[in-house]
């Protein structure tokens, strides 16, 4: 077990409510598209297209009315004889919206937005709408669902589609909008206009389980699925390691045999692979191939590394692999990780189980489940074991951005938006360091210091927690009432990326001091009160008072002071990662 990392409540001195069908998401439209102009109609009805207070009053569009725009340092538009520029064009109602992509012979399709919002990207527009909840689940349906049409499966997947909108909210919070419409966060898709039935209607699949979710242990789960696992699922782990739940771990399914992707077989000639070995995974190939096969598989039989010999040797990495080939030769080529490789003359030949990375629930095996009679809880829980349906209002809300998600009692939904606004910009300064943090990090506080101290076994005079993935938090607003939420905030990040980055043998004193100083917090306390490395790594460890953590704190933050006046900061940086047999008995000596 990891020893946590604590922060102190007091002494350091630094130089939403619960979600409902209702709560709304801003969601980009054409996602990695470069639209060049839009064409928007109105739908019987007076529109008024508006823009910043700078860009002047709104322009108003008759029923049946038609305005064309297009990318330059403003929004450029034109109505009948009228020209306006907006630096954000708003409209509030529904239209009737035609884009216009750079890309050639793409054609023209007509799309029904309840709303949009545009504004200048680069040379292109870029366009989002604002939907609630339960719309945003149909968006997704649309996208993602296809292939199911029976109405448990359908209703599995929005449940899923629902659960994930709440627990990534504002993914894409520095873009100015929640979510993109491509797979990286969800596939949306707006009704059409030969779907205009469907503009003004929720899904009834959204409908039938509107308000439910998939959670573990009463908090909201991390789910995903796949097209088709192929037989076997794959844990979240091995495609995301710092996404690994006990719900989301391999599983037998004997449902999804009779897909078509359940089975496929791709022959590549060795040309091909060259090229994409070269231009894709750039090998310096300088002989001809002649050893394509899987190094290593995973438990589930899925491909993780490849062995690579062409006069000399490489691993290559399977997923690189596959998404490299994809994007050279075409998608889809290669359809899962799930495959065995067998040379035939001067071509290798794929045979392979499942369509995509395989993680959570497999479309195809539920859509079978579902013919079979089994419910949505019957169908999540085999995908999900341990999981079961809930409501949104028996758990805490969730709060996101790009790179954090905040578990938050309603109590402290004033600080939400400031807590996470600071993370995302503290974890911006931390510059290259952040690399090393997990994708998604979790935040968790609590209405009083006793639930905390309960939560967490820590004492009540520390200000917050880290075990080295996830961050634990006293009241928001007891932090911002001390006038020390900003420095914890900083403080706790900083921790997880130095005890990532930290070589398992640096001490743990200095570990907490380089956190100190990279955030330039100062410890009112005397710096010489332990007369050993000895006795300071044991306070830092486990401190047996507020006043012992103090003096062991601002002790740590002067021998690094010291360190880094001998190094400076980048050779300290590199101590840190990567410290010598010598580097390490100074340490140990105080030097």
């Amino acid at each position: 077990m990891k020893q946590p990392l604590l922060a102190l409540l007091v002494v350091m001195v630094s130089a939403p409510a619960v979600a409902s069908p209702g709560r709304e998401f801003r969601v980009e439209l054409f996602s990695h598209r470069h639209v060049i102009a839009l064409t928007i109609e109105t739908l019987n009805q007076q529109v008024s297209v508006c823009g910043a207070k700078t860009d002047g009053p709104c322009l108003q569009l008759q029923p049946d009315g038609r305005v064309s725009c297009f990318a330059d340092r403003l929004v450029n538009c034109r109505a009948g004889s009228t020209k306006r520029s907006f630096a954000q064009l708003t409209i509030d109602s529904p239209i009737r919206l035609v884009p216009t992509f750079a890309a050639p012979n793409e054609p023209a399709r007509a799309f029904l937005p309840p709303n949009v919002r545009v504004t200048v990207a680069g040379s292109a527009l870029q366009v989002t709408t604002r939907v609630d909840l339960e719309s945003y689940v149909a968006g997704v349906l649309r996208g993602e669902a296809s292939v199911l049409r029976t109405p448990a499966a359908r209703q599995a997947m929005a449940i899923l589609a629902r659960t994930w909108a709440l627990r990534w909210e504002g993914r894409h919070g520095g873009s100015g909008f929640d979510f993109c419409s491509l797979t990286h966060c969800q596939v949306f898709r707006l009704p059409q206009t030969d779907e205009a039935r469907l503009a003004n209607s929720i899904d009834p699949a959204a409908l039938a389980t509107s308000g439910k979710v998939l959670k573990y242990h009463g908090e909201l789960a991390d789910p995903y699925f796949t097209a088709c696992c192929g037989g076997t699922t794959e844990a979240a782990g091995n495609v995301w390691p710092d996404r690994a739940e006990p719900y989301l771990i391999s599983i037998h399914d004997p449902y999804c045999r009779a897909d078509s992707h359940a089975s496929w077989i791709q022959t590549i000639a060795g040309d091909r692979l060259t090229q994409v070995l070269r231009a894709g995974l750039h090998l310096s190939l300088a002989s001809p191939l002649t050893e394509f096969s899987v190094e290593n598989y995973d438990a589930s039989g899925r491909a993780l590394v490849l062995s690579v010999v062409a006069g000399a040797a490489w691993n290559v990495d399977a997923n690189q692999f596959r998404y490299a080939l994809d994007r050279l030769l075409g998608w889809q080529q290669i359809k899962s990780n799930l495959y065995t490789i067998e040379r035939q003359g001067t071509s290798w030949t794929f045979s392979g189980h499942g369509l995509g990375h395989g993680v959570g629930l497999c479309q195809a095996g539920a859509e079978q489940m579902a013919k079979l009679g089994s419910s949505p809880q019957r169908i999540l829980s085999t995908y999900f074991p341990g999981t079961e349906i809930g409501s949104l209002n028996d758990s805490d809300p969730v709060a996101s951005s790009e790179h954090f998600e905040l578990i938050y009692p309603d109590s402290q939904e004033p600080w939400v938006r400031q807590t996470l606004d600071t993370l995302e910009q503290w974890r911006r300064e931390l510059g290259e360091h952040a690399a090393v943090l997990p994708s998604r990090v979790r935040v968790t506080t609590w209405a009083t210091t006793g639930e905390f101290i309960r939560a967490t076994g820590e004492p009540g005079w520390m200000a917050a927690a880290s075990d080295g993935q996830s961050i634990a938090m006293q009241p928001l607003q007891l932090l911002a009432r001390k006038g020390i939420l900003i420095q914890t905030l900083r403080h706790e990040l900083t921790h997880l990326v130095v005890h990532r980055l930290c070589a398992k043998d640096v001490p743990r004193w200095f570990e907490e001091g380089w956190v100190l100083y990279l955030t330039g917090e100062k410890i009112d306390a005397p710096a010489d009160s332990f007369k050993t490395t000895q006795e300071l790594e044991g306070a830092i460890v486990r401190p047996r008072s507020e006043a012992e953590m103090k003096a062991a704190y601002a002790q740590a933050l002067e021998s690094v002071r010291r360190v880094v006046r001998r190094r400076g900061e980048a050779r300290t940086w590199r101590m840190i990662e990567h410290p010598t047999a010598d580097d390490l008995r100074k340490l140990c000596e105080g030097q």
